[in-house]
């Protein structure tokens, strides 16, 4: 049996406190474990993680990547936006790719509860995804889409998309979320304003009324597909 011990250092993003922690995932053969510190709300937060059994040296990182993103998805559906920033490991070797996590979309949704992480993770392990890279579920394709959001720069027609996404997979095309199925559409058929990157409506003021109804349509999405993965998590 192998084992291989990394270090990660997780600059948090402000008001990110973790909640909870996450100290262990099985993946089929392999096991990893992480050691959290007793203080959480510190700018800079240090776990040591150790990776175990039926594991080559060179896949070995992508378990511990694999193993933050599943934290990044179990903290927020328990906690809602207590966990995000930069995750990198300090001088591990074979080298684990720096992973920046926002929690974004958990902060848009408004009406969100809190739920014990017991019940989460009990809940994910449920789902069977493990090591799965393709969702063959509504749940994995809400998940993973949330994921792509959290791992990407703000961007509007980017959420409305994906969020779109989720919440067909999870909710279906209720009327309530009408106007964000039109807009997917609008934006695959390339009818929708065409804004500058920079979205800074003090060069353009036209860019804040143009955004406007979109910020909405987001958030009223976000809460859907996560207020539906956090009841399913409850039950």
């Amino acid at each position: 049996m192998n084992v291989m011990r990394f270090e990660a250092e997780i600059l948090r993003a402000d008001g990110a406190v973790p909640r909870d922690v996450v100290r262990e995932r099985v993946y089929g053969g392999v096991r990893v474990v992480a050691e959290w510190p007793a203080d959480l709300a510190t700018p800079e937060i240090r776990v040591g993680v150790e990776v175990g059994g039926d594991v080559d040296r060179n896949d070995a990182p992508a378990y511990v990547e694999l193993f933050f993103h599943d934290v990044f998805l179990l903290l927020n559906l328990a906690a809602p936006g207590s966990f995000a920033g930069i995750v990198s490991m300090a001088g591990s070797e074979p080298r684990v790719r720096d992973v920046t996590f926002s929690a974004r979309v958990f902060e848009y949704a408004s009406g969100l509860e809190r739920l014990p992480i017991a019940k989460v993770i009990a809940w994910y392990d449920s789902l069977g995804i493990g090591t799965q890279q393709l969702a063959t579920t509504p749940a994995a394709t809400a998940l993973f889409q949330l994921l792509h959001l959290a791992r990407g720069e703000e961007n509007d027609e980017e959420s409305i998309v994906r969020l779109a996404g989720a919440a067909e997979a999870l909710v279906g095309t209720p009327e309530s979320l009408q106007r964000l199925f039109e807009l997917r559409e609008e934006i695959a058929r390339g009818r929708t304003p065409v804004i500058h990157p920079m979205h800074d409506d003090a060069l353009d003021p036209r860019v804040e009324d143009a955004r406007a109804e979109w910020v909405e349509v987001v958030d009223h999405a976000a809460g859907v597909v996560i207020r539906a993965l956090q009841r399913a998590a409850a039950t």
